[in-house]
């Protein structure tokens, strides 16, 4: 499967502060959604708290070392990012989490099993955060999906890995926007790897 990233990241790698976005921009939460909706998505223990309930229409894979009492419905915990992936990858033809939250899903938006149920069909596995997990996902990710925007937050605690040119390039790129409600300009850019860094032996 295609191992995926997806972020929004400021202009200083800056993607969040106190376990919370730094931003709330309507568009980038409707691209997050067409995206992912109908893939396995991977975050960490901590974006999921943030988070506080499956994501719908997804398999949702939690990575922590810690002991669940409770395991929240329609969550599978991985201990380590590989074996999220592994895990990733056996559920892929399931069907994903149907779990109720408040967010509207468009039909079209995934595909559709003929009995109705919702599958992953894609082949694509997303890599949702948080800042660990994003730095340990880059040297073996196939393509980012990332949200630029255009700010500097000086106060963030979590940043995105640098993109590196000579490894990544552009695949496609919207237009530049401006979200309304923060001013923030920004754009969807995503990146198909060029290398895969050399092996430590």
């Amino acid at each position: 499967m295609e191992r995926c990233i997806i972020a929004a990241v400021a202009d200083n790698g800056a993607i969040g502060k106190d376990n919370d976005l730094l931003w709330h921009i309507a568009e980038d939460m409707r691209y997050f959604r067409r995206t992912t909706t109908g893939n396995p998505v991977v975050m960490g223990y901590r974006t999921f708290l943030s988070i506080g309930r499956p994501l719908p229409k997804r398999v949702n894979i939690v990575i922590s070392t810690r002991s669940w009492d409770d395991v929240p419905e329609g969550v599978i915990v991985a201990g380590s990012l590989e074996e999220a992936y592994s895990l990733a990858e056996k559920t892929a033809k399931s069907k994903v989490n149907d779990a109720s939250v408040d967010v509207e899903v468009p039909e079209n938006d995934v595909a559709t099993s003929a009995d109705g149920g919702r599958e992953t069909e894609s082949g694509r596995i997303f890599i949702m955060g948080g800042g660990e997990t994003y730095r340990k996902a880059l040297p073996t990710a196939d393509k980012l999906f990332i949200t630029h925007v255009h700010a500097v937050i000086k106060d963030a605690d979590t940043f995105f890995p640098a993109i590196d040119p000579a490894i990544w390039k552009v695949e496609s790129e919207t237009p530049a926007a401006t979200d309304p409600e923060t001013g923030y300009t920004y754009e969807f850019r995503v990146y198909t790897r060029r290398v895969f860094p050399p092996l430590c032996l």
